[in-house]
């Protein structure tokens, strides 16, 4: 069990370019998206937050937080929730990863004492949208944004980084369907498994 208060952070302010509609109101059998996102992650957190530009409350209660910065970016979308964060720690997750295995949140989470991030990486790869944040990030985030840098991963030489190496995590994910992003119309297919 994870010791410290934590919050689950939803981003759903991205354009939804590829996909060309709203990706975290995509149907699914459990409503939207983000409705399937909450109802499968939520119970062990002890807030909700959805972060994004377009106002909605979250389902089963939680809040809303809007961008404070008008570009489109995840990186904007994770500074903007952690300036709003009631808790020490949030994991935050893409609108567009509905497969993210519950128990993995919790081994990320386990790992973050004495980290300001805790973050997968997997096939050598960095994984920010399903990673572990404080607000220690914040000073960081915001030297990036003022250099002009939004990649998340500029932000992580400047902070204390646990990496939890894909061993680890395909020990709970095997098939790193945690993974799974959800970006064009022709992945609509995967809906069908939730």
């Amino acid at each position: 069990m994870i010791a410290e208060r934590t919050t689950l952070v939803i981003l759903v302010g991205g354009a939804s370019r590829r996909m060309g509609r709203p990706k975290h109101l995509l149907p699914t059998s459990r409503g939207t998206l983000v409705d399937h996102i909450v109802a499968r992650l939520s119970p062990s957190f002890v807030e909700t937050m959805l972060v994004g530009k377009e106002p909605m409350p979250p389902p089963g209660g939680g809040r809303f937080v809007a961008d404070v910065l008008p570009e489109r970016n995840p990186l904007v979308g994770i500074y903007s929730a952690l300036l709003a964060l009631e808790t020490p720690l949030c994991l935050v997750i893409g609108c567009d990863m509905p497969f993210v295995v519950p128990d993995l949140a919790q081994v990320l989470l386990a790992q973050a004492a004495g980290f300001d991030v805790v973050v997968p990486r997997v096939g050598g790869y960095y994984e920010p949208l399903l990673a572990v944040y404080r607000p220690s990030c914040i000073p960081a985030m915001e030297e990036a944004i003022a250099e002009g840098s939004f990649r998340i991963t500029s932000t992580y030489s400047r902070l204390r980084v646990r990496e939890v190496p894909d061993d680890a995590i395909r020990a709970i994910d095997p098939n790193l369907v945690s993974f799974t992003n959800l970006n064009t119309p022709k992945e609509l297919a995967l809906l069908a498994h939730l």
